[in-house]
């Protein structure tokens, strides 16, 4: 039979246990709730178009439309690690709160992201190839995906 003592000390310890499973199941959950898609649209010359999405358990889809190494589906998965350290360069640079861009230049490739996390919804563009965050972020997102082996301009 317990005594008074270890019984206080196993539920201590089951206590314990609990709550480091709920801590670690919460520092997961972002990850889980989110995705990001880079899509860049051609220009009226040979600008590459594909579009790449990357949700929170790494999953990785690509679809390679014109102007592009692979043109068509391709699916990968990329550790979360590299998922939970996009979501913080997110944070960082205050994602949610970067201007709303609307314009486009004519025969210059658009850029658009679109990111859901935790329930909130972003979409910037950049559509004059002005050098700044979008096209960083993209060139990251290409990078982390792995879109950049597949998507790179090719000439028919």
């Amino acid at each position: 039979m317990l005594t008074k003592i270890n019984e206080c000390a196993l539920l201590r310890a089951v206590v314990f246990i609990l709550l480091a499973a709920l801590s670690s199941a919460q520092s997961s959950a972002p990850a889980e709730k989110f995705s990001i898609t880079l899509q860049r649209v051609g220009c009226l010359g040979l600008c590459p178009d594909y579009k790449v999405t990357i949700l929170g358990n790494g999953s990785v889809r690509y679809e390679g439309r014109s102007y592009v190494r692979d043109k068509g589906v391709r699916e990968n998965t990329i550790p979360v690690a590299e998922v939970k350290k996009l979501i913080q360069k997110l944070r960082d640079e205050d994602f949610f709160h970067w201007k709303e861009e609307t314009v486009v230049c004519v025969d210059y490739p658009e850029v658009h992201i679109r990111v859901t996390l935790e329930g909130k919804r972003k979409h910037v563009l950049e559509g004059c190839q002005t050098p700044g965050q979008v096209l960083q972020l993209a060139d990251e997102i290409d990078r982390v995906s792995g879109a950049k082996n597949w998507g790179e301009n090719v000439h028919p």
